[in-house]
């Protein structure tokens, strides 16, 4: 039994909580939090980016999704916590659970905070109705977690329009025309802040963001920040746009004050606490409830944006193909490298690059069994040491000031067998299928979702996650809600109709337990074709290795789709290559 998990047992029963929900997000809702917000990682000691820890008496559970399912096993072995394998048959959901479990008179407890409201609204709408009590307020996991980090205030930086290729004032004009009218949107998303004020900092780490509130009126703008991060010249910055400054811990009291407005909001953008504020029959606010206006034309990228993003990619390319022919080399010789020391050569490489601002993510770095593991992160302790034999999975990316990259490439160290060969070849397939696919406007990512699995399927094979995620500008590396999927989005207003100048990934994979890992990424944009049609561009220039293809499992046009991509990899990134590494490029990237 996890000690920690004991301890949270010991409050709980003080405070007289029956079961208390530790989800995985911050009071923004981030996919990836700072250090001062992992309390769900702290309780459970799973460390991936997406859980939900539930502790009752009795029992403990963690659900997460399929990318997560084999760290989960080991990272939650004699934890005394039970993993519920979110979305496989028979497990239930979190609501499902506590609404079967808790009985009459119980209290759940969960800080209001850290789920959004259309979260906590499932599950309070689940166990209120049968006499649970809620109780919100604080937040008990302080109490066990005795040395916990401080709250970060990294300097904030301007991001000059040449890069945004708008003003925030601008923006901030556009998102007003997008409100119709209401008086108020309070926008608790970093991610969407940081669009809208074009202003960038690290507290979280790889993600370019600050932490901070905003609330936008028609005739003001108030963003709510810790002032340690603002320095006198993004002070002026922010006043020339319009933007006033108040505490970022006065926030909660603010929105609490609000009254007889008309209050735009996102439900999964706003806390629960927050919408339990606004929300109260005395202050008489009139609600609506809608996908925030920021979060919507964040994700359709401006022209000047997509231009960066190209430029910045071809850049990474370079430095892409440089590590996939020194690594090669380097394993054909017998150098003695692990997981570990081998993808921290290319993210030096990354970080040589004059507008380089951080890797986007920790680098995945799998080689052969460790590729299955989806998020696996190598450590140098226990890194695998990298053999002339085999598959070697690395999917990584930077933020780039012009720029977010995020790929993934598998290539062979040596000797593969049959099943290694086929599986990747269905992948790559898979994988420019999608890319090459012309559609209708009006189309939502599940429309094509089956392009990239379709040759997988008919071989048996399938993977447990999502094909393609929303890429942000300068910003996360995983934006919501663009995304290509296999199922629906239960929320309506985030099945988001694919738009030129949208921008997401396209990775599927086939991933065998014990055995290897296959993944190929590429970023890619929506274009418009003409004539009501739309189509994709690669964005993402690295080069696909040939030696494990099986060109006979490939069809006349997969082949047309695989020597396309090859030479407009090739004529875009050669001329950052050495005569050696060219020469190499130009094999590697040849018709088949």
């Amino acid at each position: 039994m996890r000690a920690t998990i004991v301890d949270l047992r010991k409050v709980m029963q003080r405070e007289g909580i029956d079961a208390w929900i530790s989800p995985s997000s911050d009071a923004h809702q981030s996919e990836y939090p700072t250090e001062y917000d992992k309390c769900r990682r702290f309780l459970s000691g799973f460390t991936g980016s997406a859980g939900t820890l539930l502790v009752m008496k009795e029992e403990a559970y963690l659900w997460t999704d399929g990318r997560y399912f084999l760290q989960a096993e080991n990272e939650l072995k004699d934890s005394g916590i039970t993993l519920m394998k979110m979305g496989e048959p028979g497990v239930p959901t979190l609501d499902e659970l506590l609404e079967e479990k808790l009985k009459s008179g119980e209290v759940l407890g969960f800080n209001g905070s850290l789920l959004s409201f259309s979260e906590g609204k499932v599950i309070a709408g689940k166990v209120v109705k049968n006499g649970v009590k809620l109780a919100i307020g604080k937040e008990i996991t302080d109490e066990v977690w005795t040395e916990r980090p401080k709250r970060p205030h990294t300097k904030v930086f301007i991001l000059e329009e040449k890069y945004a290729g708008k003003s925030a004032a601008k923006k901030i004009s556009e998102v007003r025309e997008r409100m119709k009218g209401r008086d108020l949107l309070i926008v608790s998303s970093l991610s969407d802040i940081a669009w809208l004020t074009n202003l960038r900092a690290f507290d979280i780490k790889c993600n370019p963001l600050f932490l901070s509130y905003f609330i936008l009126e028609s005739d003001k703008a108030t963003l709510f920040i810790q002032e340690e991060a603002l320095s006198d010249e993004v002070r002026k910055y922010l006043d020339e746009n319009g933007i006033d400054i108040k505490p970022y811990d006065n926030f909660d009291e603010n929105v609490a004050n609000i009254k007889n407005k008309q209050i735009i909001f996102d439900e999964a953008d706003v806390s629960y606490k927050t919408f339990i504020s606004i929300s109260k029959k005395e202050n008489a606010n009139k609600l609506y409830s809608v996908l925030s206006p920021v979060t919507y034309l964040k994700n359709i990228k401006n022209d000047i944006e997509v231009l960066n993003m190209k430029k910045s990619h071809i850049r990474d390319g370079v430095y892409m193909a440089k590590y996939i022919y020194w690594l090669k080399n380097q394993v054909k010789n017998g150098a003695k490298l692990t997981e570990k020391t081998a993808s921290d050569y290319l993210d030096n490489l990354r970080r040589g690059d004059e507008l380089f601002l951080d890797l986007s993510f920790p680098t995945i770095s799998g080689y052969a069994d460790n590729g299955a593991i989806v998020h696996y992160e190598a450590e140098y302790e226990t890194a695998k040491k990298l053999e002339a034999k085999g598959l070697y999975l690395f999917d990584s990316g930077a933020t780039y000031k012009d720029g977010t990259t995020d790929v993934t490439r598998t290539i062979s160290l040596g000797e593969n067998t049959y099943e290694e060969k086929l599986h990747y070849t269905l992948v790559t397939i898979g994988m420019l299928r999608l890319l090459n696919t012309i559609f209708k406007r009006g189309a939502i990512g599940v429309c094509l979702d089956i392009k990239a699995r379709e040759a997988l399927w008919e071989h048996g094979l399938d993977y447990n996650h999502g094909t393609g995620h929303g890429v942000g500008f300068v910003n996360t590396v995983h934006e919501a809600p663009t995304s290509i999927r296999n199922k629906i989005n239960k929320d309506v207003f985030r099945n988001l109709e694919f738009e030129p100048g949208m921008i997401m990934s396209d990775e599927p994979g086939v991933y065998i337990s014990g055995k290897h890992g296959i993944r190929m990424e590429i970023l890619m944009t929506v274009a418009d074709k003409g004539e009501g049609f739309l189509r994709f561009e690669p964005l993402t220039m690295a080069p696909i290795d040939s030696e494990p293809l099986l060109v006979d499992v490939m069809t006349k046009k997969d082949i047309e789709f695989y020597n396309k991509y090859q030479k407009q990899v090739y004529d875009s990134i050669s001329y950052g290559l050495n005569e050696e590494e060219k020469a190499w490029l130009k094999e590697i990237t040849k018709e088949i």
